[in-house]
């Protein structure tokens, strides 16, 4: 009797020593379905704009939204492009830490805000905070395309 209960038991914990070892709930390496874990980058990647390319692209959007007249728009385009000149100074500035940089730029966005505040009317300068002046995707696929264009022209 008790050899019968010992067989047993080494027979149920072999068994599920083996259909652990199979894994039955997870993924393995190798089958369908399989992703990787992902790999968190401690170090934060800093791109660095161009300023022209930049500042056209701002001014395009500032010109329809704010209906800025040939003197506003020159005035501010120095002013934008020299921001963000300062912006990339601050951003490729290793010395200084991930919050340090965020609030040199944070301090800019206020002096540019009162810079903007001498040229344009307060509700212009209220619609340019809250414009997204961010890249969109059509900006994106316009920029290929020029890109495309300008290759097959140097060929």
């Amino acid at each position: 009797m008790m050899k019968k209960a010992f067989l047993s038991l080494g027979f149920i914990l072999i068994g599920s020593f083996l259909v652990h070892a199979q894994q039955v709930d997870n993924v393995q390496r190798g089958q369908r379905g399989y992703v990787p874990p992902i790999r968190y980058n401690q170090s934060t990647y800093i791109e660095l704009k161009d300023p022209l390319e930049e500042t056209d692209r701002i001014m395009a959007k500032c010109v329809e939204a704010l209906s800025l007249d040939d003197f506003q728009k020159e005035i501010m385009k120095n002013m934008v492009m020299k921001k963000i000149e300062d912006e990339n100074a601050i951003l490729s500035d290793k010395e200084n830490s991930r919050e340090a940089r965020q609030k040199k730029i944070i301090e800019r966005d206020k002096a540019f805000a009162k810079e903007l505040g001498s040229i344009l009317s307060p509700e212009q300068v209220e619609q340019y905070k809250t414009m997204d002046l961010s890249e969109t995707r059509e900006d994106k696929k316009e920029k290929k395309k020029r890109k495309k264009r300008n290759k097959k022209v140097k060929s």
